[in-house]
């Protein structure tokens, strides 16, 4: 893949972590998970207690029937034999010892603290069809089972069963601590897992994408993105390479067509600026010729032969300034950055334009010398962008109905604090601003829409080719700045370059 050499970069696990941490989405995800694993954790808990609950009642349950059986079977026998006091003591001694298990009489009729909790009519039902009944009064803390009693005389009686939900209060206590610490490490166990999991499977791999985003999207396509898991992410990682594969292609045929467009923009100036020149090479070819017969012919002799060929050497180096400046212009070249001093680039322009504006009898304004108008810019691509400038202005003033307007290009360089516009971004900063201010026609809103687009003209056919202006934009947004135009009909045009102070990085995008 092609494109600026890049180093494929890991994060660190802790990197991975924080960025992990950063992400709304993973965040959700693991509270989500943890969130489930404690609402498993609870709903098992609470449906163990029911069944441990239900478990304990029945093996209660169990253990007063039986005990209730037997109690029934020998208090009838005692009471038959010995009556009802004898029955009373049996009742006492055969009944265990201890504060868990109550035993006693309970009758139908008996009011007060001897009534049974069971209505007088259903307890009468019960021991009419010998059948015991149990009681759960959890919230009260015991359970009550009611075994019916067959005595002597037909009287109706039974016996009530007490037990305590105490030890069952006990065991549950510390079920359901052993439940919340199975939970909480449950919870703990899920939490560490899915952190160490996203860590692995997704902070890592969103990580490395987005610093390839970032590096994407500072127009780095190098290093291709590798991740070895085969899922989504793997799959977007493949396609992001895939797709810096195809804008590096792409980015280089339009590396080559803006090239083309440029070099096509130049050769058409150089054509403008060739026709002036035969006219500024007239005058030293016409001093050289004089001085070089005067030479041959020996019409001159001594000090007049030595300042002879002196001004030959001059109209000389002069004639070889212009075709070199010429030449420099024409020639394409990489991007260069280096330190420039604005008030003298925009000098050497006018110095380059200045046949074209006398045989247009248009007066150029250069701004005056100023060593702190210092940027760092392409010396060669910010002369195309002002020749063009200046060129179209001096033609815009030419083209001009009426003789009374003033025929001047002033070109102004400045210092200014502004925000750029938003397809440029960033905050308030200084720029510095290259104004080019011409007398012309000016323009309307749907021509100051359209100016810079490619191919664009509203000069006659044969005049221009419409690629000057498209080409300068380009060559600003690449020096970081960009391009701003006001201009009224009839009152004239004014095209401001904004560059930054200091040259943007780049990436590489090969040689111009």
């Amino acid at each position: 893949m092609k494109g600026r050499e890049g180093t494929q970069v890991t994060p660190s696990p802790i990197a991975a972590v924080e960025l992990l941490w950063g992400m709304r989405l993973t965040r959700k995800f693991i509270a989500a998970l943890v969130i489930g694993v404690a609402l498993v954790a609870l709903v098992q808990g609470y449906l163990d207690y029911n069944r441990e609950r239900e478990v304990f009642d029945r093996q209660l349950q169990g253990e007063a029937k039986s005990l209730g059986r037997a109690l029934a079977n020998g208090v009838a026998d005692v009471w038959t034999r010995d009556g009802e006091a004898a029955a009373q003591e049996f009742l006492r001694i055969a009944t265990p010892k201890g504060e868990r298990t109550q035993v006693r009489f309970v009758w139908p009729e008996a009011k007060g603290r001897l009534a049974p909790k069971v209505p007088r009519d259903e307890l009468e039902q019960l021991i009419a069809r010998r059948e015991s009944v149990t009681l759960s009064d959890h919230d009260a803390g015991y359970l009550l089972t009611y075994i019916p009693l067959q005595l002597p005389d037909d009287r109706l009686g039974a016996l009530e069963i007490k037990q305590s939900y105490e030890g069952f209060d006990s065991y549950a206590r510390e079920s359901l601590r052993n439940q919340i610490i199975g939970s909480v490490a449950a919870v703990a166990i899920a939490a560490i897992l899915a952190l160490a999991l996203g860590v692995v499977f997704i902070g890592r791999p969103i990580s490395k994408l987005a610093i390839k985003a970032r590096r994407v999207g500072t127009g780095d396509l190098s290093a291709p993105l590798e991740l070895k898991q085969r899922d989504e992410l793997g799959e977007l990682a493949n396609e992001i390479n895939l797709m810096c594969e195809r804008l590096a292609e792409e980015q280089d045929a339009n590396a080559r067509a803006t090239e083309q467009l440029r070099h096509a923009d130049r050769l058409t100036t150089v054509g403008k600026l060739a026709s002036g020149l035969a006219h500024e090479l007239g005058t030293p070819l016409n001093v050289v010729s004089g001085r070089a017969r005067l030479i041959a012919d020996r019409e001159v002799d001594g000090q007049d032969v030595v300042d002879s060929a002196r001004v030959v050497a001059e109209q000389a180096d002069r004639m070889t300034a212009l075709i070199r400046q010429l030449l420099d212009f024409a020639r394409p070249r990489a991007l260069r950055p280096a330190p420039l001093n604005v008030a003298a680039l925009a000098a050497r322009v006018c110095q380059l334009v200045a046949t074209i504006a006398r045989k247009a009898d248009v007066k150029l304004v250069a701004p005056a010398p100023d060593d702190a108008l210092r940027i760092e810019a392409d010396d060669g691509q910010l002369t195309q962008v002002l020749t063009n400038l200046i060129v179209n202005a001096i033609q815009a003033i030419d083209s001009a109905p009426g003789t009374d307007r003033p025929r001047t290009v002033e070109i102004v360089a400045r210092t200014v604090d502004q925000v750029p516009p938003p397809y440029v971004g960033g905050l308030e900063q200084t720029w510095m601003a290259i104004e080019v201010r011409d007398t012309g026609a000016g323009m309307d809103d749907a021509t100051r829409e359209r100016i810079f687009e490619p191919f664009f003209t509203t000069k006659q056919v044969g005049d221009g080719t419409g690629l000057g202006l498209s080409v300068s934009w380009g060559i600003v947004r690449e020096h970081g700045g960009w391009i701003d135009v006001s201009s009224e009909l009839n009152k004239g045009s004014t095209f401001t370059v904004y560059l930054p102070m200091a040259m943007p990085v780049a990436t590489d995008r090969g040689a111009e």
